[in-house]
């Protein structure tokens, strides 16, 4: 058998452990950077898709609401020739006239439920896309704020965006609410 050097296994042993933990390190490293790349830009999509979905929902909205401006318009319209051509330029004489006739153009109240469903529709899927951001938002952080997470993010130059941009739309009502500290419910 052949004796060795304690000096030579040592020296084995340690480039071993270091070789392990450059490994180690190099693995945590490229998987926190892609962690943060992927985290970031999930970030900032959700952001553009939060612009889409609220931009979607207030032309739909527009488009909806100016249904009844037209309806009126061509209603007018409608009356004005139908009784112009029934009842000439002054209109009816009569003292007492009980008509009931039908026009076209009238508005159809079932439009006004339809405006009803987009604006329930839009404010519910522009609060899920509020939700998943809060949400993308809170997991990153943690990634942040952890220590070996947060030691190979910083390591990799993250956060590269400010997540103070990120920030999630309201209303008047809740940004009261919540500087009072005090509900009073919506006001109409």
């Amino acid at each position: 058998m052949k004796k060795y050097q304690n000096g030579s296994v040592t020296l084995w042993v340690v480039l071993g452990l270091l070789a392990t933990m450059g490994f180690v390190g190099a693995a945590s490293y490229i998987s926190a950077r892609n962690s943060g790349a992927r985290s970031e830009n999930s970030i900032k999509a959700r952001w553009e898709n939060m612009d889409n979905v609220l931009g979607q929902y207030s032309l739909k909205l527009k488009e909806a609401a100016k249904v009844p401006g037209l309806a009126t318009k061509d209603l007018k319209d409608v009356m004005s020739s139908a009784l112009s051509a029934r009842y000439g330029e002054d209109g009816s004489q009569a003292v007492f006239q009980f008509i009931k006739e039908a026009y076209p153009g009238q508005v159809d109240p079932g439009l006004y439920r339809q405006i009803q469903q987009i604006v329930e529709a839009g404010r519910n899927k522009f609060e899920n896309e509020q939700t998943t951001l809060v949400e993308e938002k809170r997991v990153y952080q943690n990634q942040l704020d952890m220590f070996w997470s947060g030691m190979w993010l910083s390591v990799a130059g993250y956060p590269k965006i400010d997540l103070s941009k990120y920030k999630v739309i309201s209303s008047e009502h809740s940004r009261e609410t919540f500087e009072s500290g005090v509900d009073k419910g919506v006001q109409f």
